[in-house]
């Protein structure tokens, strides 16, 4: 018969949403090494971002930040027609990235 055309919509920006954090949580995945190829370099620019010792941390954030930028440029490209679940998706992988990134810091530095 009829099919209610709200509930379509809805399932789809979940869908959506849900593909999104799932592929955010690959590009997070995937970024994991830069943390330890930095940690492990002494790289010039990243030592000047901080005077006590960190910079390469500020600096794996500053690369993790441009990746997870550019990776919600592509989705919002590619889902047009449901941007706010596609934002909604990537912002909600913030959260275990940030989770991941305090445990690596504090594999590296605390301890």
């Amino acid at each position: 018969m009829g099919e209610n055309v709200a509930m379509i919509g809805d399932e789809r920006g979940l869908r959506v949403a849900a593909s999104v954090f799932g592929r955010t949580l690959w590009v997070i995945a995937g970024a994991v090494p830069f943390f330890y190829m930095v940690a492990g370099a002494e790289v010039a620019w990243m030592e000047r971002l901080s005077d006590n010792g960190t910079g390469s941390v500020i600096g794996t954030a500053l690369i993790w930040a441009v990746l997870l930028a550019l990776f919600l440029g592509a989705m919002l490209f590619r889902f047009r027609g449901a941007r706010i679940a596609a934002v909604s998706g990537w912002a909600l992988s913030l959260l275990p990235a940030v989770g991941v990134f305090a445990l690596l810091y504090g594999y590296m530095y605390v301890g």
